[in-house]
């Protein structure tokens, strides 16, 4: 493949009729925070990509089924099987099925407290049988090696 290199800015591209090779089908996007600053700085990126999301049908498929799926944690809320957070969470619940948006991040794509089960993410994407996985991280080391475990796994 040729990269081809913007000589205004640098930025570096592989052109469409060169990118034959990896076609994405489908996203399932998972982004983990501590708190609902952290989600600030690319809410209005995910908000134009949930966006254009809707407008992508991949071929073949449930003209419903979304070719973006946003998968939103916070780490630092209390998971609804926590007492003390039964409440909150019916009602940010019950607030996202009347309006459609999230209250912490104002996306369609709810957020749930704590992290996400690994085990059970891999196990329904291969329930699906989409074809290969292919999984990108940026993140911290030790949950790249979890991720890698599940990843081998499946």
């Amino acid at each position: 493949m040729t990269n081809q290199k913007c000589p205004e800015c640098g930025h570096r591209w592989v052109p469409p009729e060169n990118s034959g090779s990896f076609k994405i089908k489908k996203v399932d996007f998972f982004w983990i925070n501590r708190d609902q600053h952290s989600f600030e700085w690319f809410l209005k990126l995910m908000t134009q990509l949930e966006i254009d999301a809707r407008e992508i049908t991949v071929a073949d498929e449930d003209p419903e089924a979304s070719f973006l799926d946003l998968h939103m944690y916070m780490t630092s809320a209390l998971h609804k099987s926590d007492v003390k957070a039964v409440g909150l969470q019916m009602a940010l619940e019950l607030m996202h099925e009347k309006s459609n948006k999230d209250v912490i991040t104002g996306l369609k794509a709810r957020t749930k407290a704590g992290r996400p089960d690994w085990k059970e993410v891999f196990t329904e994407l291969s329930k699906k049988k989409k074809g290969k996985l292919t999984v990108f991280f940026c993140g911290s080391p030790i949950l790249a090696k979890v991720i890698n475990q599940y990843c081998n796994k499946f």
